[in-house]
């Protein structure tokens, strides 16, 4: 992803710099942007795709352990049918959050 809330370009000073878009990453870059909106960020991916966890490990039958109800953002919360979700659903619904909040490439279905 690009920086946000400077527009220096992305070598220069950063005041936050965010490493994975993965759950956690995506969740930070919002709580970030919504209540420090003065502060300057970048989020950092080594990878070609958001998701983190759930884009890379893709194995048959993989879900989640934790509810996603409970796991799932607070500013977008998890509406699906399963709480234990499978892999695919928890990555599609981190790639459809970032890319609604200014983030990552438009959702894979």
């Amino acid at each position: 992803m690009k920086p946000h809330g400077a527009d220096e370009p992305a070598d220069e000073h950063l005041d936050v710099v965010i490493v994975g878009e993965g759950l956690s990453g995506i969740g930070a870059a919002y709580r970030l942007r919504t209540r420090c909106p003065g502060r300057s960020y970048a989020v950092l991916e080594a990878r070609a795709a958001v998701g983190g966890t759930w884009d890379l490990f893709r194995s048959p039958g993989v879900r989640s352990d934790s509810d996603m109800y409970t796991l799932g953002y607070v500013f977008r919360p998890w509406r699906e049918g399963k709480s234990l979700a499978d892999g695919d659903s928890i990555r599609r619904y981190i790639e459809q959050t970032a890319h609604e909040h200014g983030g990552g490439p438009p959702p894979t279905t």
